[in-house]
């Protein structure tokens, strides 16, 4: 099977089919984003659920295709409609990238439990609407969001300790040095453009850090610009906290970083307990979905700074 049986098998013409899909996508997704369901489970299930149903009832499969078939035949015509219309609508890949595999956990369901059958002209809309309780979950999990009471807990603290081979004497220095994040990040991280630029006066109690993001959200074009920045509340020789207060960066739509705290443990042998504790809010729905990607985003992100900048030298001191 080709690339080209998967996009063009089935009667003709399907590209006017999928032009018109396109164009209700778009819309759809746009009514979305303009109203104030824009970040929860509405929009991420319920609004996908529904362009896939559109695209299993007009979007032809050819005869005698087994279902794994089908289902890759599908799945391609989905990406195809999220991209195009995340392209006309200037929002990013990313967020293309991390909400597909929703639509991607409730499509494989529809087709497990779906009609066997291997003929496209044997398909009926019933079909959609008959598939084991997938309907009906998608129908529960999707006013997850809209108010408080179906709303799960938002607020998460993430803590991380490291053993550093430093004194907290050199972690107040390496704090006070300008940051460059060279290490290497996780791959999951990776997906993340860190921040072009980091302006830092001082060290000091009350001083503001600056951080500046340009987040490309295809690749060269439909930039967006934003800033981060930190104020150092507290600082004393063990103890360290600050406070985001602005977030206009690409990262806000996602979560709100309220601020961090790190706590030092001197050690008998010289080394010290560090721990990096950090506290944010979850914007996004289903909590299910975007509360374990995120707590994985935090983890790595504090175990990153741990190493390479509250610790940095650690290696060779």
């Amino acid at each position: 099977m080709t690339f080209k049986d998967l996009l063009v098998g089935g009667p003709k013409p399907v590209w006017i089919r999928f032009l018109l899909i396109i164009g209700a996508a778009t819309l759809l997704t746009r009514l979305g984003l303009d109203s104030r369901f824009a970040q929860t489970s509405l929009f991420y299930c319920l609004i996908p659920y529904l362009i896939g149903v559109v695209l299993y009832i007009f979007i032809p499969q050819p005869q005698g295709w087994s279902k794994p078939k089908r289902f890759a035949r599908h799945m391609l015509a989905a990406l195809i409609v999220m991209l195009a219309s995340s392209a006309i609508l200037f929002e990013g890949f990313l967020c293309v990238l991390m909400a597909a595999p929703i639509y991607l956990f409730f499509a494989s369901l529809t087709f497990a439990f779906g009609q066997s059958h291997p003929n496209y002209d044997e398909k009926r809309v019933s079909d959609v609407f008959r598939v084991s309780v997938v309907p009906v979950i998608i129908a529960i999990i999707s006013i997850e969001g809209m108010t408080d009471k179906t709303s799960f807990p938002r607020e998460e603290v993430i803590t991380r300790t490291q053993v550093l081979n430093l004194t907290s004497e050199q972690i107040h220095a390496n704090l006070a040095k300008p940051v460059h994040m060279e290490g290497e990040r996780s791959k999951f991280l990776s997906l993340f453009p860190l921040p072009e630029k980091v302006e830092a006066n001082g060290f000091a109690q009350g001083e503001v850090h600056k951080a500046f993001f340009t987040y490309r959200r295809w690749g060269f074009t439909n930039v967006h610009k934003g800033e981060t920045w930190v104020r150092m509340k507290t600082v004393k020789p063990l103890k360290i906290e600050t406070e985001v207060t602005k977030d206009t960066s690409y990262f806000s739509h996602y979560l709100t970083v309220h601020g961090t705290q790190i706590d030092m443990v001197p050690q008998t042998d010289g080394t010290t307990e560090v721990s990096l504790t950090i506290r944010y809010r979850r914007e996004l729905d289903p909590a299910w979905y975007f509360g374990p990607m995120q707590r994985k985003a935090i983890r790595e992100s504090a175990d990153y700074l741990l190493t390479h900048v509250i610790g940095k030298g650690a290696d060779d001191a």
